[in-house]
């Protein structure tokens, strides 16, 4: 089987030794001689790469079956499989089509590598429309192992079915587009995620902090001002220009005109988003400016797009989750990415935006209204897009809810600060034993509701202890259990520290693997100032933190989100509305860890805590000591008299 070329340039070449490495004889057909001797320069060059990798057996072998010509017409004649790639100019791919269709052999299937002209339309300039499909790959095709297969208004089942099979023989994985849009399945959807960061840009915002968001946090592995630069800032405006003469409903923004105007195309012409010194520079994003924006707000509009896909029968949404993945790169597919978010959260983003831009296109698809009417949210809910295991339990106080592969723990006391009483321990053991116990369980995030992480042990608890043994059975049966189960517990914890997080709130961070803060959040141990003693802190929080932590233990000072980061209890400080955003992030990543490595990860520090266990049952008991003490008990009334602002409420 032969199988032709149409175009030698970056796409016509790639699509060419893709070819040629699936076992095709492939001929390449270019107007201009220098185009073809460049072409098969640049293919040579890549085969035997390959062939230093072991990757190939033989480059010869391979570049033995290429061939070139300038005679279309002649060239026609000989092939069984056609693959279209010159300019993307209607005129010039129908002229190409008119003269495949009079030269070809009547059963050989003409398809097109268009990524915005109707397949529909260039059919017509031929006299079998029905043969005639898109195959659209990517660049580079040798990396980008995925084809859309566009259907034209008169392609036949025939000719899809063929397509596939041809798809699959050159080792391309494919999505199929079912009717002809403009932009087909992955430029719709592109294009609206492209667009809202051009907006953003407009609004004040910087291309590397749009670019470090959907990098370091939605997984991406390029910036969107990036891949523009990369691909042609002059492509991108064609692109859109030419989809939008087609009926998509988009504004263009005024930045990427005067852009083109002003030669800033990119990579190519040294500046664009960015500034570059060589072509292939890669340009440096800081990792801090990523909590700048969500990168909900730049999805969202992308997210919404192939809603309207979806609905309209355009694709599937396993091939428009596919094509996300395998085409542009991302962790997992939009409407999945949608599901993790909150489809309720999405169209929240999308009204936002609309009262702010008042521009239609940000209407919210009538799918995504109907899914959240109904109360299908993503994982949050069980069911979004797709099914989700999800289960919720109240244990006492505290709320238990798994989100398919992970568990969000609750502290459920907001007037008292989520304090910790004898309910609210044993609920919180009872919690994360629950999530251990739990295979599809892969990491575990806790959290307080209302104002406040945890604001310590409930000092209406510890003033009604009668005698030593109440504050001995409060330890050794409420208290150190839950100790006990962090300390040895194997899978990872995720903290989302919202507000205060005093005593026993900051102490038991020190048992967490991942702490993220709130901006507002504030940290302390005031144990001193009841005449009482921080057990965790003292031995467990001198191994990790060191002589350091004795200025906290003795004078009960508060620590800011910035000081607590300084003092390595905080990893990470984000806005508060993105405080659980941030901690899905976070476990998205973990769930692709392995989970045996993971495992292996907790069982390692938990050896190092092993080591710390008798100090901790020295300091538990310390604190037993202290209980009957008049010091203890004029220190609970003197505090309580007092009440620093900061305990107000409980």
């Amino acid at each position: 089987m032969k199988v032709l070329v149409v175009g030698a340039g970056t796409m016509g070449h790639g699509i060419a030794e893709v070819c040629a490495l699936a076992g095709y004889d492939v001929l390449i057909t270019d107007i201009s001689e220098d185009a073809l001797k460049n072409a098969v320069t640049k293919i040579s060059w890549s085969v035997k790469k390959l062939e230093q990798k072991g990757k190939v057996k033989s480059s010869d072998e391979v570049l033995g079956r290429i061939k070139t010509s300038t005679d279309l017409a002649n060239s026609a004649k000989e092939v069984d499989f056609v693959i279209e790639a010159v300019v993307e100019r209607t005129d010039v791919k129908k002229e190409v089509f008119k003269t495949l269709d009079e030269n070809c052999k009547s059963d050989v299937i003409l398809s097109t590598n268009t990524s915005t002209i109707p397949i529909t339309e260039i059919g017509q300039a031929t006299s079998r429309p029905d043969k005639v499909v898109g195959l659209h790959f990517f660049n580079p095709p040798t990396l980008i192992r995925l084809v859309e297969i566009i259907r034209g208004a008169q392609t036949s089942d025939e000719t899809i079915r063929k397509t596939i099979e041809f798809a699959k023989s050159i080792a391309m994985d494919y999505v199929l587009v079912e009717k002809d849009v403009p932009g087909f399945l992955i430029n719709r959807i592109n294009i609206r995620v492209f667009v809202e960061a051009m907006r953003l840009l407009e609004e004040g915002y910087r291309p590397e902090e749009i670019d470090a968001a959907v990098r370091y946090r939605a997984g991406l592995p390029m910036g969107i001002f990036e891949v523009a630069d990369f691909s042609g800032v002059d492509i991108i405006y064609s692109v859109l220009k030419e989809v939008r003469e087609r009926g998509f409903a988009v504004e263009m923004p005024e930045i990427l005109e005067e852009m083109v105007e002003e030669g800033k195309l990119g990579m190519k012409a040294g500046r664009g988003f960015y500034e570059y010194k060589g072509f292939y520079e890669r340009v440096k994003i800081p990792k801090e400016l990523a909590y700048r924006i969500s990168p909900l707000q730049i999805l969202a509009p992308g997210i919404n797009e192939a809603a309207w896909l979806l609905r309209n029968g355009i694709a599937t949404k396993e091939d428009i989750d596919k094509a996300t993945v395998k085409g542009m790169g991302y962790p997992k597919g939009i409407l999945k990415i949608a599901d993790a978010y909150g489809i309720d959260k999405v169209v929240a983003t999308l009204n936002i935006r609309k009262n702010q831009k008042k521009l239609d296109e940000y209407e919210p698809d009538p799918l995504l209204q109907e899914i959240v009417k109904a109360g299908k949210l993503g994982k949050k809910s069980g069911e979004g897009f797709y099914q989700w295991n999800h289960e919720l339990v109240d244990f006492g106080p505290v709320r238990y809810e798994k989100r398919h592969d992970h568990a969000i723990i609750t502290m459920r006391r907001p007037e008292k600060l989520n304090a910790l009483n004898e309910e609210m321990w044993i609920g919180l053991n009872k919690a994360f034993l629950k999530a251990q116990e739990d295979e599809d369980v892969r990491a575990v995030i806790i959290t307080g509701e209302g104002r406040a992480f945890c604001a310590g042990d409930d000092i209406a608890v510890m003033g009604s202890w009668k005698s030593l043994k109440d504050g001995i059975d409060f330890f050794e049966k409420i208290a150190m259990p839950l100790v006990y189960t962090l300390a040895y517990y194997e899978k990872p914890i995720i903290s989302l520290v919202n507000g205060n997080a005093f005593g026993g709130g900051m102490e038991l961070n020190m048992f967490f693997d991942i702490v993220i803060a709130s901006e507002d959040a504030t940290f302390s141990i005031p144990e001193g100032l009841i005449g009482a003693f921080p057990p965790i802190a003292s031995s467990l929080g001198y191994a990790i933190f060191g002589r350091k932590i004795a200025r906290y233990a003795l004078t009960g000072d508060v620590m800011s989100a910035e000081e607590a980061k300084e003092f390595g209890l905080v990893d990470l400080i984000v806005p508060k509305d993105m405080l659980l955003e941030v901690g899905m992030e976070y476990t998205d990543r973990i769930c692709q860890v392995a989970p045996l490595s993971a495992k292996a990860v907790k069982r390692s520090m938990n050896a190092i805590r092993e080591i710390f266990r008798n100090a901790m049952d020295i300091a538990a008991r310390e604190i037993e000591l202290l209980i009957p003490t008049e010091d203890f008990a004029e220190g609970m009334k003197a505090f309580v008299q007092r009440r620093r602002p900061e305990w107000k409420g409980r």
